[in-house]
């Protein structure tokens, strides 16, 4: 991650005493900087300040339990600080938080690290989970989805986990059209009907879902997980608690960011056993990669970009050098009518004050495609079989595409790498 030039400053003002839930409000704040893939955050504890209340706290008062001030100071890229801050006050229970705008000279982060297997799912699994019944309507199931991160729900009975609907399920036995991820991608009119077609069918989620989840309790070792994971190609797992209720879910995503950040709390010993992230990414990438050319027609990328479950075709030229990358997302983009701009709106964006956003015009583009070129999005992710996991990652969560693409000595395409490949290969025995 770049994060040199121009970026901002926030710094949380807190009491030692507050709390988010059964968390204090610092572990809180830092437990949602982390998820959100932040940049760092540093906790202060003061000596002595007062707040709003008027009222002087002193650590030099020995007679009185402390209620110290706390400031949280986190330092980011403006894009990520506007995108992170609502979610953060929401959070924050009271006190005071300040944005500055700041000038980054260095920003070196500390090299990845090996998972400790002292770190268990308890430690990077996400405890706002999105849990239904199994009477629950799909439809209402697929309105909880929009817009999370997650694309999975648990079905739980009596806070048990008695089946998981993935977007697979939605898919091929809920009558969901196009894919979770995609489905903001419509507009209005079209997403009113997809969710009208699933109220019609009157489906439940018990009906749809995978039964028998696979689970792990919130202290099974991250390695452990990461295993579970890799063998049964799984991206997600519900977590359980001694009693076998629903307490978490960690998803492949949080498994792999905390190899890429090296995130722990307890400071593990170089040599305990973790991940293997000193595998060459040759080990773990596939050859078996569709790719198109520039000139491919739609429905030939169509082919190509449904043919393996990566829903991604690479756009190479006849030298098989990477030209760009094609996603179901822009095919969605160039079968959806309403997507297609009008003569109104063409007009409009001919006049000097009515200029075009950027992504308006790479929406019309798409709409209006005929080959690969004109489908395809930037430049991706490469390496050489020769890169080690960990930095293949770290690659792949710093950009938007969850694809890497592996060339040789001549910049040559010779295979692709996913998350999935990635955490296989991590899970790998060293």
């Amino acid at each position: 991650m770049t994060l040199e030039g121009r970026g901002k400053r926030v710094r949380i003002y807190l009491n030692e005493g507050d709390k988010v839930g059964h968390q204090t409000a610092d572990m809180a704040v830092l437990t949602f900087l982390r998820r959100e893939n932040a940049a760092g955050a540093t906790v202060f504890r003061a000596i002595e300040g007062f707040g709003g209340h008027g009222e002087i706290h002193t650590a030099r008062l020995v007679d009185v339990a402390p209620a110290l001030p706390m400031v949280i100071e986190w330092v980011d890229s403006e894009e990520r600080v506007e995108r992170l801050l609502p979610g953060l006050k929401e959070l924050v229970p009271r006190g005071l938080i300040t944005v500055d705008p700041t000038e980054i000279v260095l920003y070196e982060p500390y090299p990845v690290r090996r998972v400790s297997s002292h770190l268990t799912a308890a430690n990077v699994m996400s405890h706002d989970v999105t849990a239904v019944g199994p009477q629950v309507p799909v439809r209402q199931v697929v309105e909880l989805l929009l817009g999370r991160v997650y694309r999975a729900v648990p079905v739980i009975d009596a806070r048990v986990p008695v089946g998981i609907i993935s977007n697979s399920d939605l898919v091929t036995r809920g009558g969901l059209a196009v894919r979770m991820e995609l489905l903001p991608s419509l507009e209005g009119p079209e997403l009113h009907d997809v969710l009208e077609r699933l109220a019609r069918q009157q489906k439940t989620a018990g009906e749809i879902m995978t039964p028998h989840p696979v689970t792990v309790l919130a202290t099974t070792p991250l390695p452990e997980v990461a295993q579970i994971m890799a063998r049964r190609h799984l991206k997600r797992l519900p977590v359980v608690g001694p009693g076998g209720g629903l307490v978490g879910i960690v998803s492949r995503l949080d498994l792999l960011r905390t190899v890429a950040e090296g995130f722990s709390r307890n400071q593990p010993e170089p040599d305990q056993v973790g991940l293997n992230g000193d595998a060459p990414i040759g080990k773990v990438m596939r050859r078996d990669v569709p790719t198109v050319f520039p000139e491919t027609s739609v429905p030939e990328v169509m082919q190509a970009v449904f043919s393996t479950r990566l829903n991604r075709a690479v756009v190479v030229d006849a030298e098989r050098h990477v030209l760009g990358l094609v996603t179901d997302a822009e095919l969605l983009e160039r079968v959806t009518p309403s997507l297609k701009p009008s003569a109104l709106q063409s007009l409009m964006h001919r006049l000097p004050l009515l200029p075009r956003r950027q992504e308006d015009r790479g929406v019309e583009q798409h709409a209006l495609a005929h080959t690969a070129r004109e489908l395809m999005v930037g430049a991706i992710p490469t390496a050489e079989e020769s890169t080690p996991l960990r930095q293949a990652l770290r690659s792949m969560l710093e950009g938007k595409e969850k694809l890497i693409a592996v060339v040789d000595g001549q910049r040559k395409l010779v295979g692709v790498v996913d998350r999935a490949d990635i955490l296989r290969g991590l899970a790998a025995p060293g």
